[in-house]
């Protein structure tokens, strides 16, 4: 819009916003006047310490906190992984990223000894035998 379009605009809107502001019914204007009346008077009267400006951020930051406190917290310390067992995992990927290009897939590779693969598995969840 130009800046003729633009006043003209905001004029139009102005008179109708006055037109529909002295259409209404004396006793609504009252009840308008009285309820903002009475919402500045609340505002007015409350302490600064218990407006919502001030308690969403720290209810924010204390809700963050305890989500963080309760994560660190709650993990059992045996169910931590070590640095061992990240790097016997890399060493695992870095076996099946390794095979040669012209043997084929790595999938295929560990699907030639599926029996093997299902042996060491039950042998390694046996636990230490007597």
């Amino acid at each position: 819009m130009s800046e003729t379009n633009s006043e003209a605009f905001e004029v139009r809107s102005r008179a109708l916003f006055q037109d529909s502001v002295d259409g209404l019914d004396m006793r609504i204007r009252s009840r308008l006047t009285q309820a903002r009346s009475a919402a500045l008077e609340a505002e007015q009267g409350r302490p600064w310490f218990l407006g919502r400006k001030i308690w969403t951020p720290a209810a924010g930051v204390t809700a963050a906190a305890m989500l963080g406190v309760s994560l660190w917290i709650g993990t059992p310390i045996g169910q931590q992984p070590t640095m061992a067992d990240a790097q016997t995992n890399f060493e695992d990927l870095d076996l099946v990223a390794a095979a040669d290009e012209g043997s084929g897939d790595a999938l295929d590779m560990l699907q030639d000894d599926i029996e093997f693969y299902d042996f060491a598995d039950k042998t390694a969840n046996s636990g230490p035998s007597a």
